[in-house]
């Protein structure tokens, strides 16, 4: 964002930087990924819900979704077309059977940031199985989770903000701490 001075209101104002709408692509038709959508559309971000099981999957459960498609990792990854660094996704599902594959793809993809929901153990649990799948400890590395910051969020939508908020600090290469706490300018300026 850039600040800029607005005549009319005699007041600066925030403008927004003509850039793509970053994809966020979620593994999971959960209530979870209802929030985020809703979210991601105020931010104005195109969100995407994936889930094999078309019984979860009904377009009317995601109506900020910009798609919802059920289908398997490796095929929304091809119909959602290239990966790259505006790409977020997230395993939302706690299922290996759908979030290793995505992980699998996304972590070895320029993606700007890649997530899954689950406790700590179940963290440890999932990076030994995609060591044992053969990715390196670089790709693993890459792995954000649990996701979220620690804003000690208890709602469906307390915890979408707090993963949001982790997804714009890694975006913009910041540790998502309190600006009361920080040093140096709080917002970058633009190169």
């Amino acid at each position: 964002m850039e600040w800029a001075e607005n005549s009319e209101l005699h007041g600066p104002e925030f403008t927004e930087p003509e850039t793509p709408s970053p994809k966020l692509v979620m593994f999971g038709a959960v209530p979870l990924a209802a929030a985020m959508c809703t979210m991601a559309r105020a931010l104005h971000w195109r969100s995407y819900v994936v889930d094999p099981r078309d019984r979860f999957t009904s377009a009317d459960r995601f109506p900020d979704a910009a798609d919802v498609l059920v289908a398997w990792p490796d095929e929304a990854f091809a119909r959602l077309g290239e990966i790259d660094a505006t790409m977020s996704v997230l395993l939302l599902s706690h299922d290996p059977v759908l979030d290793d594959p995505a992980l699998e793809i996304a972590l070895r993809s320029p993606a700007g940031f890649v997530g899954a929901m689950g406790s700590r153990r179940t963290q440890e649990a999932r990076r030994e199985r995609l060591r044992g799948a053969g990715l390196s400890e670089a790709e693993v590395a890459r792995l954000a989770g649990p996701i979220g910051l620690d804003t000690g969020a208890r709602t469906v939508l307390e915890t979408a903000l707090s993963i949001l908020a982790e997804i714009v600090a890694v975006r913009y290469g910041r540790s998502g701490g309190r600006l009361t706490d920080a040093a140096g300018t709080i917002h970058e300026a633009p190169a």
